[in-house]
């Protein structure tokens, strides 16, 4: 296609000057309606074109057609060389002559452009042709960058809608089909931790190919993830080459996952392994950091969650209750149920602090250890945790599901109180309290209960949401632990009503004390393995 020289000029002129325009509208962000009337109007000022049509995908990538000039409805609707344009075509309409072609995004045919002229002021086909080359070439980057944004603002939405979902596996599956949509990978794994009330970390991870998970750590292990982690401990720690190893593959691209902005901790991992022959270009790796990003605030709320709830319940029923939405407002909303307590209190504790312990770090230590082995202990007896007030320890049964009938209630009751006593004599005749082992009261230091089981209000309650039980049976059992002695455990009449019919314990008494501003004695009685 050859041109003369003034043909040369003006389209060169074009070139410099429609660019320009372009590139202010870009920088200035406006619409794809706003941008392409502008160059309609330079466009008919410069080459004096009548008409302009553009079919492409608007900001929410929605398909919309858009008309300027003399390209009235009438011609948008009758003319259907304007649509679904394959190749350059020109075409005579109503006294104009109309030049098309299609607009390509990625070797993919988008929509159309076209522009007309009335046959006055019409160029020859040749320079028509090279005119409309000439602006489709230059608003191809306007469409790009258009259409670009777009995808990324979807994606980003596609992702951070995904990661709501309130299972936190089935999140990370919905976000990563999103992703694939536009990311070329073979393989991901997701590594990520767990923190746990006690300080101690496990390690969850899932391994997906293309966008479906093949392998997770809860129920269908990968023998190299396995391995290292019974190796390692974490895999969070363990370097590149250690992870390409477990995952069988060397071209591996990695997003660490960061908590905290002074001082950062590592909670997860994000490993690419690209398709064959395809490396990540600057919109994947946009992609892929927002969806990290995302990933990981999901992830800071995950184990911000979990370990609220770990605060009063075991992992088990963690489990069960984030996996339903609204959990809180049905289970865990304050109710008026039967539940079993139980109040354990360090006997001698005071004496034991100032003659023995004395130092602030011996004492937290020492409360600190025999409360975790506790609640380590009775949390798979269906035990939550009310809350540990100095050396004493609370224990609610019931909460939060409420299912299990009074008599398993206070058979795991009774169970868990034995177990306290029994850990308590164990932990203080332990090698590193030889000290406490030594003083002259010894046999009078042990742990002291009381247990009930009666109506309480439970759930979520004061400022901190903390897990708490209020009734006069809390009261009730609070004063039972007070009269019990080292290694005793005593029982209401309740207690003991249901009790016996496990016929594993006996109750001995009655015996009865006063209550401060309660007309009748408390009805009590000690507690003790049945005889075999």
């Amino acid at each position: 296609m050859e041109f003369n020289l003034s043909e040369l000029q003006q389209l060169r002129e074009l070139h410099i000057e429609l660019d320009n325009l372009v590139e202010k509208l870009q920088t200035a962000h406006s619409s794809l309606e706003t941008a392409l009337g502008k160059v309609f109007l330079f466009l008919a000022d410069k080459i004096k074109i009548s008409s302009l049509f553009v079919e492409t995908p608007d900001e929410n990538l929605n398909h919309q057609v858009f008309s300027f000039g003399n390209c009235d409805d009438n011609i948008k609707r009758k003319v259907p060389q304007l649509h679904q344009v394959t190749r350059a075509i020109n075409f005579n309409f109503n006294a104009t002559l109309w030049y098309a072609q299609p607009i390509e995004m990625a070797g993919k045919v988008t929509g159309s452009i076209a522009i007309a002229f009335e046959h006055d002021v019409t160029p020859d086909k040749k320079m028509g042709a090279a005119l409309l080359d000439c602006v489709s070439e230059l608003l191809d980057n306007f469409f790009f960058s258009i259409h670009s944004s777009s995808l990324k603002h979807s994606l980003i939405m596609g992702v951070q809608s995904a990661l709501k979902n309130h299972s936190i596996e089935d999140s990370i599956d919905g976000a990563v089909y999103v992703l694939k949509k536009e990311v070329p990978f073979k393989k991901l794994i997701i590594l990520y931790s767990d923190h746990e009330l006690t300080g101690q970390e496990s390690l969850n991870y899932l391994v997906y190919e293309e966008d479906q998970r093949i392998h997770d750590s809860t129920g269908n292990p990968h023998p190299g993830l396995e391995a290292l982690i019974k190796g390692n401990g974490n895999c969070l720690s363990a370097d590149t080459e250690t992870l390409k190893k477990a995952i069988g593959s060397e071209n591996v691209t990695i997003t660490y996952l960061l908590d905290g902005l002074i001082e950062e901790d590592l909670i997860g991992k994000v490993i690419f392994v690209p398709e064959e022959g395809h490396s990540f270009s600057i919109f994947a790796r946009e992609i892929v950091q927002v969806f990290a990003e995302t990933l990981r605030q999901r992830l800071v709320d995950f184990n911000r969650e979990r370990n609220m709830l770990r605060k009063f319940f075991p992992d088990r029923v963690i489990k069960r209750l984030i996996a339903e939405p609204g959990y809180e407002k049905l289970y865990l909303t304050p109710r008026d149920e039967q539940i079993g307590i139980i109040f354990a209190d360090i006997s001698g504790f005071t004496k034991m602090s100032e003659q023995i312990l004395k130092t602030p770090e011996r004492i937290t230590n020492l409360v600190d250890t025999w409360a975790n082995g506790i609640v380590n202990k009775v949390f798979p007896l269906e035990a939550c945790l009310d809350k540990i007030v100095g050396d004493c320890l609370i224990f609610l049964f019931g909460p939060p599901f409420y299912e299990a009938s009074p008599g398993d209630i206070v058979a795991k009751v009774l169970e868990s109180a034995r177990i306290i006593v029994d850990f308590t004599n164990e932990f203080l005749r332990s090698p590193e309290n030889i000290d406490i082992q030594k003083h002259p009261d010894f046999e009078k230091f042990g742990v002291a209960i009381g247990v009930n089981f009666c109506p309480a209000v439970v759930g979520l309650i004061g400022p901190n949401d903390d897990l708490t039980a209020f009734s006069s049976g809390m009261n009730i059992t609070a004063r039972l632990q007070g009269l019990a002695k080292a290694n005793q455990i005593l029982a209401t009449e309740k207690v003991r009503e249901i009790g016996l019919a496990a016929g594993k314990w006996q109750f001995i008494g009655p015996e009865s004390a006063p209550v401060k501003n309660v007309e009748k004695p408390l009805v009590y009685y000690h507690v003790k393995p049945a005889e075999k």
